[in-house]
């Protein structure tokens, strides 16, 4: 989906073809099966949530669609002026996202104790040719006036202040992603938090790395592995393409990345890692997050465009 049809989608939703629904949710990792704790809110006048709704699509249309360069497959490298869009169906968010729907179907109305991690905000359509949406913020929605801090008054009759010390709830006119016809577009890192990421990027670490190693292209494959275990970033491995995995299964291709990257072969024509820095290099070239300039022959770092020193010789 594009940055046009993205912002098509929520220009052109009519409200009143909706049934809006609110849910708070909280997350307690120590529940390792169900995670999230869903409750669903009521209003005292539904026209507060159909408004509420109303306002946040005019908003996300204007402030977040509007200010992002272009929709792109998700990379853990979020630039801050694109959107990311993952398929529900993808490893590294699949069982967390249904974990979280679960728990919204199995949603109570039964208040959830303790501090809140987000809201959801979902519409479905009485039309059948239309198609539900789902809006999440990973901001705690509930506000306590009471703290140590300040004493919150309001205005009462005959302008005399009265004491406030209900909580109050507040909604946001941002979203942190989308939902709509089995994809999430994301505009910001929020999500990697919600559905702990970081636990499945450390198993798509351990799986690319046994990758690489299985194409049989390193020599010292416990230094290449020892290597590669620390290097810091794990989103790097989610880029990693079959068809560069390939492109050093093959001894000739091999010896022309070796000269891009300025690592050594041994007789046999394998890699030799002899530090970490060579393993970076080779791990972000399998990854695609540096690549040679056709013209100038200058070995780039994809995310930051800027020329990498490699010594030769």
């Amino acid at each position: 989906m594009s940055k046009v049809i993205l912002k098509n989608m929520c220009e052109s939703m009519r409200i009143n073809e909706y049934v809006w629904m609110l849910y708070f949710f909280k997350i307690d990792r120590r529940s390792k099966q169900q995670p999230y704790k869903t409750y669903k809110v009521r209003f005292r006048n539904p026209n507060y949530l159909s408004t509420y709704a109303s306002n946040l699509l005019s908003a996300t249309s204007k402030y977040q669609i509007d200010s992002i360069s272009q929709v792109q497959e998700y990379d853990g490298e979020n630039t801050k002026i694109t959107c990311d869009k993952l398929s529900l169906n993808n490893p590294l968010i699949s069982a967390q996202w249904n974990n979280f729907v679960n728990s919204v179907i199995t949603s109570s109305d039964d208040k959830i104790e303790g501090k809140l991690n987000g809201y959801i905000l979902v519409g479905q359509p009485t039309n059948q040719e239309l198609k539900s949406v789902t809006f999440i913020k990973g901001a705690n929605p509930i506000t306590k006036l009471t703290n140590r801090k300040s004493v919150i008054f309001s205005t009462a009759a005959n302008d005399e202040l009265d004491l406030i010390t209900d909580d109050i709830c507040r909604l946001y006119l941002t979203v942190d992603f989308i939902v709509i016809d089995g994809t999430m577009y994301t505009f910001n890192h929020t999500f990697e938090t919600l559905f702990d990421l970081e636990k499945t990027m450390a198993k798509v670490k351990i799986a690319a790395i046994d990758e690489i190693i299985g194409a049989e292209a390193i020599s010292n494959v416990d230094d290449f592995k020892a290597y590669a275990s620390q290097y810091k970033s794990a989103k790097t491995f989610i880029t990693l393409k079959e068809e560069r995995v390939n492109r050093i299964k093959d001894n000739s291709n091999r010896k022309k990345v070796a000269e891009i990257l300025n690592l050594k072969l041994n007789e046999r024509g394998e890699f030799i890692i002899n530090s970490s820095d060579d393993a970076s290099l080779l791990i972000r070239y399998l990854c695609y997050k540096v690549f040679q300039d056709s013209e100038t022959k200058e070995v780039l770092e994809a995310s930051t465009i800027t020329r990498l020193n490699i010594v030769n010789g």
